[in-house]
């Protein structure tokens, strides 16, 4: 009997996702779509493969116990990740992830079907007493059990103490939210939520104006709403976080790491609200992102939005950006770790390392420095990540409030505006700071600087 289809489904995309280092959803999303799954079947092929990839470091720790040095193919060390997470975090009976998992490997490596009998034996014996320590004072039965990275794991109990830090690497493992924001530059905006109903979807208030929580994801997905656009696609907490960019009819705002350009037309959206549309140059680094931001704004009649290509580490030379001490308003969407999207990104969490943390800090506040220097006298800066790294985040504030420069500003508290619900994420300092936790939205963090009326 060989392996059923929806575990040598999983075992494609987790190949896949390795060979490619490509995104997970994107490569299911093909799988599936290409396949002859049930829908029970794509459930599971599914689940395997995000566990799989999300606690990859940690099935590698436990399989090379077993292993004492071997050397295995990458096929076949999958087949042996995908059927350990069977055992450790599905808590399959130990018979039927043994037996599959050895089917798998004799489909790719007939030879080595005999030692993946005995090492997922010796992994379904071990199970009983997995994470092996105690998480509530061994960090690294804490890792295990969540199927994290140690270092990640040491870096959040320092940070947000073992509670929250427990709290959050479970959130890490489950299914993100799904949230849309009404886009304003839709012709039938106001039929938003009927149309998500109508493809199938139950509408769940959310605390931030012109935010849905979808109770059916892939029905929604699939669905007209979102294909033709008048539903976007993001996070909650980010549409809170563009929200704290002040958005006045005829004002400048300098918009940094703009990407596809979903904050900036809720932005812009809001100006035109208010009154009428404000002046946005929006920069990004990459010019096919640039490019699709250009599509979007011409697809929906977006006025008044600049797209700029150029490295905002030096901002005065990009072409088409304002004059120094010129600009109402700087938002920068700073290019991070992404730690706060892990739910969303299961393969993410074993990419990034230590290291990048410090070069990602040290990056945005090279951006920050940049886009201060834009905003005039009495102006505002927002600093913005979706990470939840305090070195990304109140670090790099801290440190330029500190410089020359940063004196001239002061860190405006957040909490007006906030929804009640969402207190909790307001910091002592007043820093906007979320983080995944079930059911709620992903990790962000912003702050609100304004520039002294006195200054230059």
């Amino acid at each position: 009997m060989t392996a059923s289809m929806a575990r040598r489904a999983a075992l494609d995309v987790v190949a896949r996702v390795r060979e490619r280092t490509g995104y997970a959803h994107e490569v299911l999303d093909a799988r599936l779509r290409s396949s002859k799954l049930s829908s029970s079947d794509a459930g599971l092929a599914t689940r395997l493969a995000y566990g799989t990839l999300q606690t990859e470091g940690t099935l590698d720790e436990v399989l090379d116990r077993y292993l004492e040095g071997k050397k295995l193919e990458p096929r076949v060390r999958d087949a042996l990740r995908l059927s350990a997470y069977e055992i450790l975090f599905m808590h399959t009976p130990s018979r039927a992830a043994v037996h599959q998992g050895v089917e798998l490997v004799r489909g790719l490596r007939p030879q080595a079907a005999g030692m993946a009998n005995a090492v997922l034996r010796r992994a379904s014996e071990d199970a009983e007493t997995f994470p092996w320590g105690d998480p509530e004072t061994d960090t690294a039965a804490l890792a295990r059990l969540y199927g994290h990275p140690l270092w990640l794991t040491e870096m959040w109990v320092d940070e947000l103490g073992r509670e929250h830090a427990a709290e959050m690497l479970a959130a890490n493992n489950e299914p993100a939210p799904l949230y849309v924001a009404i886009n304003p530059f839709a012709p039938d905006r106001g039929a938003v939520s009927g149309a998500l109903q109508k493809d199938g979807t139950a509408v769940v208030s959310c605390p931030v104006p012109g935010c849905f929580e979808l109770a059916e994801g892939a029905a929604a997905v699939n669905g007209s709403a979102i294909r033709d656009g008048i539903a976007l696609v993001t996070d909650a907490s980010a549409q809170f976080v563009a929200g704290l960019v002040p958005a006045l009819p005829g004002s400048s705002i300098v918009e940094i790491g703009s990407g596809r350009g979903t904050k900036t037309m809720l932005i812009q959206g809001r100006a035109i609200s208010a009154g009428g549309p404000a002046e946005i140059y929006a920069v990004d680094l990459h010019e096919f992102k640039a490019h699709l931001l250009e599509q979007r704004l011409e697809r929906f009649g977006v006025p008044g939005v600049h797209a700029l290509i150029g490295d905002a580490r030096d901002i005065a030379a990009i072409p088409g950006i304002p004059a120094p001490a010129g600009v109402d308003v700087a938002f920068i969407d700073a290019p991070c770790s992404g730690l706060g999207t892990l739910r969303r990104h299961p393969e993410k969490r074993w990419r990034v390392a230590a290291a990048d943390i410090e070069a990602l800090g040290s990056l945005g506040g090279e951006l920050l420095a940049q886009a201060a220097s834009l905003v005039r006298s009495g102006g505002v800066v927002v600093y913005s990540t979706c990470t939840v790294a305090r070195r990304e985040n109140a670090e790099v504030v801290e440190s330029f409030l500190a410089t020359e420069l940063g004196g001239e500003f002061r860190l405006e508290m957040l909490g007006d505006g906030v929804p009640e619900v969402w207190r909790q994420f307001i910091t002592a300092e007043g820093y906007f700071s979320s983080f995944p936790v079930s059911g709620a939205p992903d990790g962000h963090f912003a702050a609100r600087l304004v520039r002294d009326a006195s200054a230059r």
